[in-house]
Parts: structure tokens; C-alpha cells; sequence
């Protein structure tokens, strides 16, 4: 038997098929798109499951995220803008105020909630009271767990109405972060604050 280092085929999408899966997006992409950066597209009910559970505890809580990534080619670096379309809470773990070790059963967990063409595409933790930072810590978890291109983090303070993103292994700031409108009926349009 012989041993051959072989890149695993990571399902990318094009970017033009982006504007059929989240209409109205194009005129917002033709104008961000070219920018340095990856543009982040949150589906709302995914926003709102990350809130209402982070917003739930005093102490640090995550999981990990799950979307759909469009590139510009099929490689990884190419990635343009990524889609997220579901949050998956973290139900073994250990956490603080100040700190948060996630079991390795979330994988398992977000594994079995992939649909067709979609990956974990990041992770989500909080900072209760401590403002919205990735810290040493989270960069060095960023880099080791979340290495692509189209690999986001998000963190969260509840108690300061916080949040920032952040991508790839260098932890960058997004190009732009879009939270896509509520599908009309859905639990996450009746539950929405005007």
C-alpha cells in the first residue's frame, strides 16, 4: 500500500449561483465582492438561535456554524462569501466567565445536521460583560481548528449587545456581514422585534 496526500474535495459553490439562493444579494455582492475580504451572510434564523442561546447563560457558551461557501474557482482560497444557515450549541462542555472547552461531540453533532452542500464553515462563543474580542486564545482556536479561507468566528458579549466576526487563520475582519431577512412565516419572522 502506498500513501498519497490527496486535498479533500470541499463541496464550493460558484459565486453566480449565489443570487438564486439568496435573492435580492446580487446588487449588495456586485458591490462587495471585488473587496478584499470575505462577505458573511447570516441566515436570520441561524442569528437567532446563536443569540437566544448565548443570551441564556452568564457564564461562556459556543458551538459551531454550518453554511454554504461561494468561491470564485474550487479552491479554498477563492472563497468569496460565506452563507451561514445554521447554528449547532455546544450541549458537553466546560465554561466560565472567562473561559470555554467545547467537547468533541459538537462535531459529531454538526456532522449530522450538514444538508447537501454545506460544511461547518466556522464556530460561535461569548464574552459576558468582556465586550466583543477574539482573544489569544480564539486566534490560536481560529488557526487550528478553522485554517480555510471561508472559516468564520463569531463572538458575542449578551450582556453589551456585542458582536464581532472574524475570518480565516489570521483572524481578518469580514469585507461585510449581511444577516439575511427572515423567510415571511417562519417562526423567525413572527419572533422578530420590528
Amino acid at each position: 500500500m502506498r500513501w498519497t496526500e490527496q486535498a479533500a474535495e470541499l463541496p464550493l459553490r460558484p459565486l453566480a449561483a449565489l443570487a438564486t439562493r439568496l435573492p435580492g444579494i446580487d446588487a449588495l455582492l456586485e458591490e462587495l465582492v471585488p473587496a478584499d475580504g470575505l462577505v458573511i451572510a447570516v441566515a436570520s434564523a441561524a442569528a437567532d438561535d446563536v443569540l437566544r442561546h448565548l443570551g441564556s447563560h452568564d457564564d461562556e457558551q459556543g458551538g459551531l456554524l454550518l453554511g454554504e461557501v461561494y468561491a470564485e474557482g474550487n479552491a479554498p482560497g477563492a472563497s468569496r462569501v460565506v452563507h451561514v444557515t445554521q447554528a449547532v450549541a455546544a450541549t458537553d462542555f466546560a465554561s466560565t466567565g472567562v473561559s470555554l472547552r467545547m467537547a468533541s461531540g459538537v462535531w459529531e453533532d454538526a456532522r449530522s445536521r450538514l444538508g447537501p452542500g454545506e460544511l461547518v464553515v466556522g464556530w460561535y462563543h461569548s464574552h459576558p460583560g468582556l465586550g466583543a474580542f477574539f482573544s489569544h486564545t480564539d486566534r490560536r482556536t481560529q488557526r487550528a481548528f478553522f485554517p480555510h479561507a471561508y472559516s468564520v468566528g463569531w463572538v458575542v458579549d449578551p450582556l453589551g449587545g456585542e458582536s464581532a466576526w472574524f475570518t480565516g487563520p489570521g483572524s481578518s475582519p469580514p469585507a461585510r456581514v449581511v444577516r439575511e431577512p427572515p423567510v415571511p412565516g417562519t417562526a423567525a419572522d413572527t419572533d422578530r422585534e420590528p
